[in-house]
């Protein structure tokens, strides 16, 4: 005996739970990501791309040739001829047809050797050092007396002459100097011996 609540919840208790049940996927499964290709530049700019870089406050003028729209422009070209340059601007602007090519041509930028003081300086010091020598080669073969004085000569000449007050002709009979060499040192006090005080040292020092 028992109620009949208690039998029902027995008889649920007994029976199997049933599940909903889900349809099956019929769609393939996915194999992964899908790779695209990077996008490529374009080497052409299409119509857009130069809209859009254009400046909207410029604009290019149309380009019209004047000598094929106005023919009376074209005619006055025509008549006016080559254009000549002015030759009051430069002396070089007009073609000299007897003027020697650059090529054959010497240079005038520099001024010629006969003219140029630091040629004639550079000569005339080689020709004077080519005397000394050739004077010095030749001493004592009884040629004239020496015109070349090194410092040491001029010195003694000077001790001579200030020092011990010789004549020019006695320096140069015992020194053996071409007559007249004393001489263009100049007068007394012009080139002389300076002793420095306190230390003795000798030189020449001109006035």
């Amino acid at each position: 005996m028992g109620s009949a609540t208690s039998k029902a919840s027995r008889t649920a208790g007994t029976a199997a739970r049933q599940y909903p049940k889900r349809a099956p996927n019929t769609s393939p499964p996915s194999s992964g990501p899908t790779a695209r290709p990077p996008p490529s530049a374009s080497t052409s700019r299409s119509p857009a791309i130069n809209s859009d870089a254009s400046d909207p406050h410029f604009s290019t003028p149309p380009t019209q040739n004047l000598e094929t729209s106005d023919p009376s422009f074209a005619r006055q070209l025509r008549s006016l001829g080559a254009v000549q340059p002015n030759p009051t601007l430069s002396e070089s602007s007009t073609f000299n047809p007897q003027f020697p090519s650059s090529s054959s041509a010497p240079s005038t930028s520099q001024p010629p050797r006969a003219t140029n003081p630091a040629l004639l300086v550079l000569e005339a010091r080689a020709r004077l050092q080519a005397e000394a020598d050739r004077e010095f080669l030749q001493a004592g073969r009884g040629k004239a007396g020496r015109q070349f004085l090194d410092a040491y000569t001029i010195r003694q000449i000077l001790v001579m002459r200030d020092g011990q007050g010789k004549s020019g002709a006695e320096i140069e009979k015992k020194m053996g100097l071409k007559a007249g060499v004393v001489g263009r040192l100049g007068k007394r006090g012009v080139v002389s011996v300076v002793t420095e005080v306190g230390r003795g040292a000798r030189g020449v020092e001109m006035v």
